[in-house]
């Protein structure tokens, strides 16, 4: 009788592991953009989905970081009422951690950019120290526009950061991965 109430107990003790197990969250689930991209996808999965891009670059910056970017050019973007842009994704260690909107002011203003960013969550200072290493895809030097903007989601675990160049001509959006390993 002790043998079969310790064999009962220990298929109810395993019943339940699996049944913990079920109910776990599946794995983190990467921010994905309107086109089906992912941070964390590899340089293949991005082409796969975007195509051939127009130009494949190592970006070494003068920080420790150092990122494979792919960059198509004169995409229009559904977000700025369809406003070309130079879109570029920057790569560490064949990871997606950053995006990079390249934006002429003469295609959309800087107010408009603002506007349709800010749909998305409210701007502020940009605050260098929740970026760590992320302040390298935003200026390869790592000192970035005066008056840069900013917001953090964090449910999603990503810093978005809004530049106008000082002459007024280009914005530059940068979209972070602030889980990516490279950020610490």
């Amino acid at each position: 009788m002790k043998k079969i109430i310790a064999v009962l107990t220990v298929l109810c003790l395993l019943c339940a592991s699996f049944a913990a197990l079920a109910e776990a969250p599946a794995a983190e689930e990467k921010a994905a953009f309107e086109n089906g991209v992912k941070f964390g996808m590899s340089q293949a999965e991005v082409i796969a989905i975007e195509g051939a891009p127009n130009e494949k670059d190592v970006e070494h910056t003068k920080g420790p970081v150092t990122f494979t970017e792919l960059e198509y050019k004169k995409v229009p973007d559904t977000m700025l009422d369809n406003a070309t842009v130079d879109r570029k994704y920057l790569f560490v260690e064949d990871k997606l951690v950053a995006v990079r909107f390249d934006i002429e002011t003469r295609n959309i203003s800087y107010e408009k950019v603002k506007e349709a960013l800010s749909a998305k969550g409210e701007f502020t200072a940009l605050d260098i120290t929740i970026l760590g290493n992320g302040i390298y895809a935003v200026d390869d030097d790592g000192t970035p526009e005066l008056n840069v903007l900013a917001f953090v989601d964090a449910e999603r675990k990503i810093m978005t950061i809004l530049e106008l160049d000082d002459d007024g001509d280009d914005i530059d959006v940068t979209i972070v991965d602030l889980s990516a390993d490279y950020i610490k």
